[in-house]
Formats: structure tokens, C-alpha cells, sequence
């Protein structure tokens, strides 16, 4: 490995790290009930992490000129993307984060699976997820079933979300979807929340169906090939 992808991998690794524990922290803020000298003392910390953080602000993709872009560039723009996104990203800590891959129904049909697990900080209801939080993990899964039958860059035209039952906190969530539809520059998906049950079974907390619009050519125009899925 050269000296140049060594402390790539170097820096994302130091930057999973970093997420990790301000995700911990997160948690910690919203669990504890500390008294004030440890509120302060806490406050006093994290002053002096933002300090040692201070530095140049990170290009995103769309940031960077086409001539400065090579292959090298490409791969790290790339992960960054991923690793920064919203409900995916290691990097982003305010990502629970949303695990994402591709398989097979019982059907042998293809679809997007997504797999979570939320604490108290994404708590809606007692002891529930925040329904807001579930159309937005709803919609990042979705986003990949394009991808399933190649159908080229697509944006969200609508997203309806049918709450059947409360999702519970705490538990390993699992969420899949698949194509339902795809014609011409529309594509309609459609994907569950599943969650665990205390027999070791699993039941539908959450149904959601999403209309997919392709960009038009002149639209991607001007534009680099190094986003990320999310």
C-alpha cells in the first residue's frame, strides 16, 4: 500500500473511531442525569475537542473541479459521501448507523435490506422510535431499489409511510425493499420495517411506497460520478 492510501485509511479509520465515540456521547447526554460541576467538566471536554478538530472545511464531491479529479480522487470522494451521509455514514455521527446490502426474498426476488439498531435518543412515543426517524430510514433503503434493476441517477417524487404498529427501541430492526413497478422514467418501490417479536418470530411495524423519477440527461450535466448511494 502507498504512503498516500496508508494515511487515507489511516484518517477514516481514526474518523470511525471519532463518530463512534460522539455517538456514545450522544447517548450518554441524552441517558445520564449529572450533577453541574459534572455537566461542566463534560462541557470543558468537548470544548477541547472541537479546538483539536479545527482545520479546513472538507470538499464535498460536488465541491471539486472536474481537473483536479483522478482515479485516486474518484475512490475518496466516493467513500467520503458514504461515510459522511445521513442515516449510513460511519463518519457522521448523527447516523445510527444504517447497515445496507442486497439479497434475495424467499421468492428468489432481488431486494434492498436494511438493518438498525436504535437507542433512547431516536425515541418518539415511550420506548418507540420516532416516526420520523422511520420515513427517513424508509427512504434511505428505498433510495438503493433503483440500483436493483439498473435503472440509471433517480430522485424521490413521493414517499407515503403506513404506521401498522409502533416500532419498538432497542431491538435489531430489519428493513426490506423491493421493486413493484418500473416504466419509462418512473419506478414504484415499496418496503417494510420488520421487528423482532418475543416468541423469535418477526412482525410489520411500518409499510412505506415510494414513486422514483429519472434525472433527465441535461439535468446530470456538469456533474461528477462520485456520489454515493444516500
Amino acid at each position: 500500500m502507498s504512503d498516500r492510501h496508508s494515511d487515507m485509511a489511516a484518517s477514516r479509520g481514526a474518523g470511525l473511531g471519532l463518530a463512534d465515540e460522539i455517538r456514545a456521547l450522544i447517548a450518554d447526554v441524552n441517558r445520564s442525569a449529572p450533577d453541574v460541576d459534572s455537566l461542566e467538566t463534560a462541557r470543558s471536554h468537548v470544548v477541547a475537542a472541537r479546538a483539536a478538530l479545527e482545520s479546513p472545511d472538507r470538499r464535498r464531491w460536488y465541491e471539486v473541479s472536474l481537473d483536479e479529479i483522478d482515479e485516486d480522487m474518484t475512490t475518496r470522494l466516493r467513500e467520503e459521501a458514504g461515510d459522511h451521509s445521513l442515516f449510513r455514514g460511519g463518519r457522521n455521527p448523527l447516523a445510527p448507523p444504517l447497515r445496507v446490502s442486497t439479497g434475495v426474498d424467499s421468492n428468489g426476488e432481488p431486494v434492498v435490506i436494511g438493518e438498525v439498531h436504535l437507542e433512547r435518543s431516536r425515541e418518539g412515543p415511550p420506548e418507540r422510535v420516532h416516526g420520523g426517524m422511520v420515513a427517513g430510514l424508509f427512504d434511505d433503503v428505498l433510495s438503493g431499489v433503483p440500483g436493483l434493476v439498473d435503472a440509471g441517477p433517480m430522485v424521490t417524487g413521493r414517499l407515503s409511510v403506513r404506521y401498522r404498529l409502533p416500532t419498538p427501541l432497542g431491538v435489531d430492526l430489519r428493513f426490506e425493499a423491493r421493486v413493484i413497478r418500473h416504466s419509462g422514467r418512473r419506478l414504484i418501490a415499496r418496503a417494510r420495517c420488520l421487528a423482532p417479536t418475543a416468541d423469535g418470530g418477526t412482525q410489520v411495524t411500518a409499510e412505506a411506497e415510494a414513486l422514483f423519477v429519472a434525472i433527465p440527461r441535461r439535468a446530470q450535466e456538469g456533474t461528477t460520478d462520485t456520489a454515493a448511494e444516500g
